[in-house]
Formats: C-alpha cells, structure tokens, sequence
C-alpha cells in the first residue's frame, strides 16, 4: 500500500510550471502583478474565485526573496493551496522542497496533515497515520483540529477498523457547527452499528472511562438488542437519555433515530410460511422452519398467527400456494426456499403481500415488486474474505477452490471484490472433490512444480544430481481456500508442508462444522474464517435461543445451526424492512450478522470473523491490523 517515490522538482522549474498553469485560467481568475503591499490579500481573493494555483503562485514567489524560516512556512502554506485545488503531485513537490527543521510545532504540524493528506489520497494508509501520528497539537492546527480528525476517520475506515474511525469522528463532532453534526453522527452510528453485539459489548467495558464513547456503545447496543420489542426499545431510550444526559447524540441524531422506530415496527397479524417440507430439501426447510417458530414463540409481544404450506408436493404450484395464503388471510409470506420457487413469483409481475424468498436469483426484478430476497449467501461470504484480507494489508494472494460449481461461485465472488479492492490475485487452483492429496493444485499454485522442473532441466544440463530444495514462489502474501470441513483439515498442514505455513490463510464458514471439535479441528489452526454470531457467539445474545433449540432438536440442531438461523432472522426482521435502505439506520443485528439491503431488495449479512487455536474457533478483535501483525492502533489519536 505504499506510495512508488516521486523525482522532486526544482523549485524554479515547479514555479515555472506553477505560472504557465496559472496563465491557462480565465481573465477574471488571474490578478496583476503584486508588489509587496497586500499580496496576501490577493491570494485570498484568487482562493476564493477557485484559484487555487494563482494562490499558491504568489506564496511560492514571496518564499523566493524571503529568508529560509519565513519561506519555509509560506512554501507550507502555497501546498495548503495546491490540495484544496487538488494539485496532489504539485503540493508534495514544493513540500518536498520544505526543510523541516526550520518549522515551529504548529507549522511542522500543518506540514504533517498536508502529507498525511497525500499519501491517502494515494492509497497509503499507513503512510497517512505515521504522518498523522507525528502531529503533536491537532487542537492548534487553523481549524481546531477539524481537518486532522476527519482525515484519520477516513484513514481508519480504509484500513478496516470501525472503531477507531468511529472514534475519530467522536472527537470532530464537538468542533462542527451544527448543521454538520447530524451527518457526522450519522457516520459515527454506521461504523458502530455495522459491529458485532458481542464485540460492542466488550468495548462497553474497556470504554467505561470515557463516558462519550460509552454512550455512543450503549446506544447501538439497546437499539440491536430491543429492535424487537418497540415498548421495551422505547424504554431503554429514554432510560439512556436520563443516563447520558449531557451526551451530543441527544440534540442530533436521537430526534432521527426516534422518527426512523417509528417507521419501523409495524407488525403483521398473520404470515404465510411457504417451504419444501417433502422431497430432498427436507430436512434443511424443517430447520428454517423450526428457527422461524422459536423465534415466533420467544416473541414477547402479541404474536402474529402462522400458517405452513409444503412447497414440496406436485399438487399446487408455489404460485398457487401463494394465492391459497392470500385467501386465508396472510399479510406476509416467508419464502419459498428453491429457486425455481423465487423465479414464479418474479415472473408474476404483481404480489398483493410482500414476500421475503430465503433464496437468491439473478433475475432482474421490477422496482416495485415487493419481493425480498434473502439467505445464506456463499458469495457475500467471499466477497468478506477479500474485504478482510485487504484490511490486513494484504495486496497479492493465490487461491485453492474444489472443481465445481460451488467453488467457481466462490472464487469469482472473491475474485471480483478483490480486483475492486486494487487486489491482484495472481495463481487459481482447483481440488477434486473427495480428494485426500492436495499437493497438486498446491504445488502448482505456489510454483513448486516449476520449481522442480527447473532441477530437473539443471540437473540434466550439468550431467549430474545436485542437492536442492524446492522454492515456493515469493510474489504472494496470503492464500485464500474454498473447503468444507474434511478437506480444509487436509488442506492446511499440506500448504505447511509445502513451505507455505507463513501465509495467512482465509476461508468462508463452510470449514467449519460449528461446533467446537479441537481434536479434528486442531489442523486448521491459524486458519481465519467469517461465520456468523449464532455460531460465534457461545455467550451472547443468541446463546439462549440457540441452546433452547438445541434441547428440542438436538440431531437437526446439529447438522443445520446456520438454516435455524436463518428461520429465527426470516421472522425478527419483517416490521424492519422498510428501514434498512435508509441512510444511517439501514442495519439490523440479526443471529445470521449484521443485515442490510440494497437497492434490489436482497439483504446481505456482515459476518464476524474467528481465527483456529488448538483446535477452536477464538473471535478475532475489531482491528483486522491487531491480529495480522500485532501492531496495535487503539491507543492512536
């Protein structure tokens, strides 16, 4: 992520280049001559016409007869100019040009956030905070500090860590006028709200201390963990505001917050529940349909009446079904499961009750049809591996998928986010199904084989044996796999053996059974992994349903955590739909993530992330840079 170094400009030749591109803009932009009475002044003036580049000519030309302090500074002060008028490369030549050792502290300090500013409009992440890092009174910089807070924010987002954005932007928010702090704490709500309960939770421990912080925490907390029950939500609301009293979440974003509940939280009296109940998908609609009745019956307030239709007979069409639910009075449908099923609805054109299909299709879909998709979606789980690794600062990986459709899915899922990520993905291999050695595709997608052959073809040349050991390729720093539980345990103690172990290695939650199993499990360690809190979360919110199902359904609990999750989700989100395209509150913390939606009706789910430890899944911290390198950042500000 580091910046490729520049050649510097001579000072002559940038002031030089400086004046032809100022000459370039329109009469009414370019001033006279100044003499050295109110050249100042007239910088501003062109400053405010929009011309950044005649500004910083006239900082630039009063540098060159004044003494080495004073035109140091004013040098600081034409780059000020350069990136407001977006000059990025210009600005950090005449910096470049800038020996800081003649600066005072408020001045070194604006040098500082200037670069800081470059080298994350570069993609330099790390190279933004070191700079930030070095500012020593933000408070004094000419904004307040307004600037330096909000560039850390962004630096912190790019880099994967919600929290200390979120923390960054807590700070700007005293410094803001007014009528910018709603938007401010907007932003502050979506980094902390797109956090895991369990992790917000531990947080709200180590934050006690800092009482603005911890508002904000318990804030998103009792919204998450009441969504359900709007009289109880209502309650902790105000309980929270005679807590926090003085908090600046009371006066900007509560009032939203207090209007967007009371969009939301409109129940139904009756719902349609339509899944394959025979045939071969069976067992997994039972499951679905057991998480939607658990969650039905741990409802506290009135609940509504549901009824089950079989998707799985040949005597109604799912249409029909559809229509059957209408007549016995449903006000929403959950489901159907199958894709087939989604497309005969789509393809209706008109539904009298919205449906929410536990499925996904490709199909493009009328605006207006009242038909949300959602379900366990293997690419939005790819697609978080390629988020989670770039946020670890990796840039080239290789990957390992089985030979089918499956793994294709995935590895174009992960494939395509990662080129949007300026990832490069440089080798893709793929397993047989039921294979037991790997060295294969491992070999082939480390270079190992050309490794060999290289050997092989010396060996030959020279007429004799030559010791060697092979040489993976050093051109990757990660590897992402495809795999179920039997091969991902297969897969990495061989890319140990093949001179890979040193690779962090990421997959989706398809390696893991979800239950702990250490002594099968303990080969994968090291290995990273997205899954969602109902499988994560021993201790959390979800625990008590969870274990409460797992007493009544012990064997299909077992086998289908995921799908009973999937069924408690279906249920608690319906009076929410409407709300999760909205700007600021479009989240709801289910049991299968943290849900949002887009503009196609189809939710996605953020999922937390685990690493293996002697065999068990342990959760990794907020920080993806915590727990990749070590270096942490919480203390940064």
């Amino acid at each position: 992520m580091s910046a490729q170094p520049r050649a510097r400009l001579p000072a002559l030749l940038l002031l030089t280049l400086l004046a032809a591109l100022t000459a370039c803009a329109p009469p009414s932009l370019r001033a006279p001559a100044t003499g050295a009475a109110g050249w100042q002044q007239q910088a501003g003036a062109r400053a405010a016409a929009g011309d950044f580049l005649g500004a910083a000519q006239l900082y630039l030309q009063r540098a060159a007869g004044e003494p080495d302090a004073r035109a140091a500074a004013l040098r600081v002060e034409a780059a000020e100019y350069l990136l407001e008028g977006g000059h990025r490369e210009e600005a950090a030549d005449v910096l470049d040009g800038v020996d800081v050792a003649l600066l005072d502290t408020p001045l070194l300090d604006r040098l500082l956030l200037a670069r800081a500013r470059i080298a994350l409009d570069s993609g330099d992440v790390d190279s933004a905070l070191e700079q930030l890092d070095r500012i020593r009174q933000p408070d004094t910089l000419p904004d307040g500090g307004a600037a330096y807070y909000r560039l850390k924010a962004r630096a912190y987002r790019l880099a994967g860590d919600a929290l200390e954005a979120a923390r960054q932007l807590i700070w700007l928010d005293g410094l803001l006028p007014d009528d910018e702090r709603l938007d401010n704490q907007l932003a502050i709500w979506q980094l902390l709200s797109g956090l895991p309960d369990e992790a917000l939770q531990r947080l709200r421990g180590a934050a006690a201390a800092d009482a603005t912080l911890a508002g904000w925490i318990d804030l998103v907390l009792l919204v998450h963990q009441d969504l359900r029950d709007t009289t109880a939500l209502y309650r902790s609301l105000d309980a929270w505001q005679l807590r926090y009293a003085d908090h600046p979440a009371r006066d900007f974003l509560l009032p939203r917050l207090q209007a967007q509940l009371g969009r939301g939280g409109q129940r139904v009296d009756r719902i349609a529940l339509l899944l394959p109940l025979s045939g071969r998908t069976a067992e997994s609609a039972a499951a679905i349909r057991d998480g939607v009745l658990a969650a039905l019956y741990r409802d506290d307030e009135q609940r509504p009446v549901l009824t089950v239709y079989d998707t799985g007979t040949a005597d109604q069409s799912v249409w029909d079904l559809y229509q059957q639910a209408l007549l016995d009075g449903a006000q929403f449908v959950i489901g159907p499961l199958l894709k087939d099923n989604i497309r005969q609805l789509a393809r209706s054109g008109q539904l009298d009750v919205p449906v929410l299909a536990l499925n996904q299709i490709d199909d493009e879909l009328a605006p207006d049809l009242p038909l949300y998709q959602f379900g366990l979606s293997p690419e939005d789980e790819a697609q978080q591996v390629a988020e989670r690794a770039r946020a670890d600062g990796l840039q080239r990986m290789i990957a390992i998928v089985p030979d089918n459709h499956w793994g294709q899915r995935l590895l174009s899922a992960f494939g395509q986010r990662w080129r949007l990520l300026d990832g490069d993905l440089r080798e893709s291999q793929s397993f047989r199904r039921g294979s037991a050695d790997f060295s294969g595709p491992i070999q082939r997608a480390l270079n190992l084989d050309s490794s060999k052959q290289r050997h092989r073809a010396l060996e030959r040349l020279l007429g004799r044996s030559i010791a060697f050991e092979p040489r993976r390729r050093q051109d990757v720093d990660g590897i992402f796999i495809a795999a179920f539980p039997r091969e991902a345990r297969l897969l990495r103690p061989q890319l140990r053996f093949h001179r890979a172990g040193d690779l962090p290695v990421y997959s989706t939650s398809h390696v893991y059974t979800g239950k702990p199993d250490p002594v099968h499990d303990r080969d994968m360690d090291g290995l990273m992994f997205c899954d969602i809190p109902w499988v994560l979360d021993a201790a959390g919110n979800w625990a008590d349903l969870r274990n409460r199902i797992e007493r009544l359904w012990p064997r299909r609990a077992a086998r289908h955590q995921r799908l009973f999750a999937l069924g408690t989700d279906a249920y608690q989100v319906i009076p929410w739909l409407d709300t999760l395209n909205t700007q600021g509150f479009g989240f709801y913390s289910g049991a299968t993530g943290i849900l949002t939606m887009d503009g196609q009706r189809k939710l996605h789910r953020e999922l937390v992330w685990a690493r293996f430890r002697r065999g068990r899944p342990e959760p990794l911290s907020l920080s993806p840079s915590d727990d990749s390198t070590g270096r942490s950042q919480s203390t940064r500000r």
